[in-house]
């Protein structure tokens, strides 16, 4: 193809929010491994790299190939195992038979997640039109996805929101997009405006609420040749944008003068720390999930060992305290809080007797312990554990304040023993 009419078909198709073949260098380095695929007898070109807890799959716009992500992924892959790929007639995918729907591409995506054996949780990172295929596998898979990244994705509202602006300016473009698209697409370019006529996907299956960031092109053109690309037609496509970000309540909508629709290729740093950013905030979301969930196992077993003897008791709540790997931290928090609920409180001492053996050299383990024997009435045995604290927090360069308040409660164990005699 000509080179002039080539960029200018570019522009024809990202203009919908779409992109095209515009590289072909390979996404990641050359000696990272390149398994490819057959599924149901058609080869699929996929790459893959890096290991970590977190796969990112990403998703290129209408007709882009793998290639497209060449300034990205490798980058990720030090931190997590990515994913690139061409969708079928794409790049060095084989052609299908089957019509290009949004619902069959997702279908393949799926194909290519079982055949490939990737694990989730994953990370979804869609540019343009593969934006709509990011959002039609987490509808529908909302338990493997842990997070998504959107590269000034497409937006179903676009065409109405550009009619609105200028009908008959928009009716000019669409008819200059068909003529510009290659023949090979050409199918797939009037199922995909199906969507944008209908302006909905047609799954219609709420999103999962993870971390999200949406990255927004707001870039400036001086002689805008097609409406979209109008400072009206800008606005429309940014406030789609953050309309649709409004949806999640952890993430980023961070908008772009300095890139064109390429944000990957413009400011590749942009998608790198995007991503980055997701897998943080849902590392901690597991975090604070497992903790629950072992706050919740270890509170199961109190109420279960309040119907045991005392020596199962314990050896029933440390075992599970044991399994649980909470820190420090968050059993002596468990340990307080049992201390004010009567029925739960005698087992508060188990707790704090757990984190002074798993953490010996804990000043504030022996305190603690010190003052739940204390609260159930165990002067002498708290006395003992306020004696440690003491001698490891001198020992240990301990502030002022911290030793002040360990001899305080030593002064009133050794008054409360003195009254038990």
């Amino acid at each position: 193809m000509h080179t002039k009419k080539f960029v200018r078909t570019s522009l024809l198709l990202l203009a919908l929010g779409m992109g095209s073949l515009l590289c072909n260098a390979q996404a990641l380095p050359a000696d990272a491994p390149k398994p490819g695929l057959r599924i149901g007898g058609y080869a699929l070109d996929m790459q893959t790299a890096g290991s970590g807890p977190y796969t990112v799959i990403f998703e290129s716009g209408f007709a882009g190939d793998l290639s497209v992500w060449r300034k990205v992924a490798p980058a990720l892959s030090k931190s997590a195992k990515v994913v690139v790929y061409s969708r079928a007639g794409v790049g060095k995918s084989d052609a299908r038979p089957e019509p290009r729907t949004l619902e069959q591409s997702g279908a393949e995506l799926e194909q290519m997640v079982k055949a490939a054996e990737l694990k989730p949780p994953f990370i979804l990172v869609g540019h343009s039109y593969g934006g709509f295929l990011v959002r039609q596998f987490a509808a529908h898979h909302p338990a493997e996805v842990a997070g998504m990244v959107f590269v000034d994705a497409s937006a179903e509202g676009m065409d109405a929101a550009l009619k609105k602006i200028d009908a008959t300016r928009f009716a000019a473009d669409q008819k200059a997009f068909e003529g510009f698209t290659p023949a090979a697409f050409k199918a797939e370019y009037k199922l995909v405006q199906q969507i944008f006529d209908a302006g909905a996907l047609p799954q219609g299956v709420p999103l999962p609420d993870v971390p999200t960031v949406v990255l927004t092109s707001a870039k400036v053109y001086e002689k805008p040749e097609f409406l979209l690309h109008t400072p009206s037609g800008m606005a429309a496509w940014r406030l789609l944008h953050e309309q649709f970000f409004r949806q999640f309540s952890n993430g980023s909508h961070v908008v772009t003068s300095n890139s064109g629709h390429y944000i990957q290729l413009d400011e590749p740093e942009l998608v790198i720390r995007a991503v980055e950013q997701v897998i943080a905030s849902a590392s901690a979301q597991a975090q604070r999930k497992a903790r629950k969930l072992a706050r919740e196992g270890v509170l199961d077993a109190v109420d279960q060992a309040a119907l045991l003897v005392p020596g199962d008791a314990e050896s029933m709540v440390s075992a599970r305290l044991k399994a649980s790997q909470l820190g420090e931290a968050d059993i002596n928090a468990m340990a307080y809080e049992l201390l004010r609920q009567p029925k739960r409180a005698q087992f508060a001492p188990v707790l704090m007797k757990f984190n002074v053996e798993t953490h010996p050299d804990s000043a504030n383990a022996y305190d603690s312990y010190g003052e739940a024997l204390l609260a159930m009435k165990q002067p002498k045995l708290a006395k003992t554990q306020f004696q440690r604290a003491l001698s490891l927090g001198r020992s240990q360069g301990k502030d002022a304040r911290a030793l002040a308040g360990y001899e305080e409660n030593m002064k009133k164990a050794e008054l409360a023993d003195s009254l038990a005699q």
